[in-house]
């Protein structure tokens, strides 16, 4: 006879092993909190609470984001506006650096501890980089406040290079499971995407790593993307 798992069995299991043991959830744990009822959904989220208070407390950070490069981006990600193969109206904008200071200085003006510099491009050429380094050391000369970038794939140099910039995190999602990549991007791959996400996490700077939700992936394709995510353990999850 099997003994079916209720949505309460698998709440106090996540309960005891995470709260109690300080042990993440398998996949297979993901998927069944990912398939628990509408009913559970208040218990659920009490659980995610506790969580979150137990390991992040109730701080909230406050980050600003300006886009260095818009628009033009030569990759295929089936989500975003700024990719140069769809029909968006989005056009390719370059950023100069006093415009990155001003934005920089109201971005700390308002609280917020990080300023993140981003930019619509596959990886970054020398050009960009270049305009980085002198950005990045304009802000810090006039604004108290943490720099961080996301500018796509890197290759090991280059993530010494923002090291010695004092780049204090960088964001690259993981964008899907390694298993629903292929449905979403083209033009490059889920494991040159881990790849950059490992070297950043070696080199001492914190890493922000997430993904999307709602893209025609499956739960079981939701658990996956999780399950992936608490292995490279980042430091964020946007």
């Amino acid at each position: 006879m099997t003994t079916q798992v209720t949505d309460h069995d698998i709440l106090a299991t996540a309960r005891e092993q995470v709260l109690e043991r300080g042990e993440p959830l398998r996949y297979e744990q993901i998927l069944a909190v990912l398939q628990t009822s509408d009913a559970d959904l208040e218990g659920l989220l009490a659980l995610a609470h506790e969580v979150r208070m137990r390991y992040q407390g109730p701080e909230v950070e406050v980050e600003g984001i300006v886009s260095l490069k818009t628009g033009g981006c030569p990759e295929d990600c089936h989500f975003c506006s700024q990719s140069g193969q769809f029909t968006s109206p989005v056009r390719s904008v370059w950023l100069n650096i006093p415009e990155l200071v001003r934005a920089a200085k109201q971005t700390a003006a308002t609280g917020a501890s990080e300023f993140c510099i981003v930019a619509a491009v596959r990886g970054p050429d020398e050009r960009l980089m270049e305009q980085l380094r002198e950005g990045v050391a304009a802000i810090r000369a006039a604004v108290d406040i943490h720099v961080a970038a996301s500018i796509g794939m890197l290759t090991q140099e280059q993530v010494d290079d923002l090291v010695d910039m004092g780049i204090h995190r960088y964001n690259h999602n993981l964008e899907a499971g390694r298993s629903y990549f292929p449905h979403v991007v083209t033009t490059h791959t889920w494991d040159e995407r881990w790849d950059t996400c490992l070297m950043v996490k070696a080199s001492g700077m914190e890493l922000c790593c997430g993904g999307l939700v709602g893209m025609g992936e499956t739960l079981e394709q939701r658990a996956e993307l999780a399950a992936q995510l608490a292995e490279l353990e980042p430091h964020e999850v946007p």
